[in-house]
């Protein structure tokens, strides 16, 4: 039998080699722009962390600052008062002047006299 005796076989050529390595290289195009945009959200999500922490960092230093006249040094001695003037969330490791989470870190410069401390994320 051949193509001319019988038509289904005319119609049954399937893919080719060709289509078939294009199909695979726009799926892996679609799959690398998909990785870098996932990619860019983690390392955004870890700076807005840092930030929303070092806000609450401020404003734990006021706090302190109006209980007992005197800015903090350490993270250590917001987190330790009692009620706590900074909570620490879990994952977060405090050390005396850092804050480390997930892919980022807040540092605590204590400040001079009466100017109160800042606070850095990396």
């Amino acid at each position: 039998m051949n193509a001319e005796t019988n038509p289904a076989i005319a119609n049954d050529r399937g893919f080719t080699l060709v289509e078939i390595l294009v199909a695979i290289v726009v799926a892996g195009i679609l799959a690398a722009v998909a990785i870098i945009g996932i990619a860019s959200l983690t390392d955004s999500g870890g700076d807005s962390a840092c930030e929303a922490s070092r806000d609450a960092a401020k404003t734990a230093a006021t706090v302190h600052y109006a209980n007992t006249g005197s800015w903090p040094t350490t993270f250590t001695a917001m987190t330790s008062t009692s009620p706590k003037e900074l909570e620490v969330p879990s994952g977060v490791t405090v050390n005396s002047t850092t804050l480390v989470g997930s892919g980022w870190t807040l540092t605590l410069t204590p400040g001079a006299g009466s100017v109160g401390p800042t606070f850095a994320c990396s």
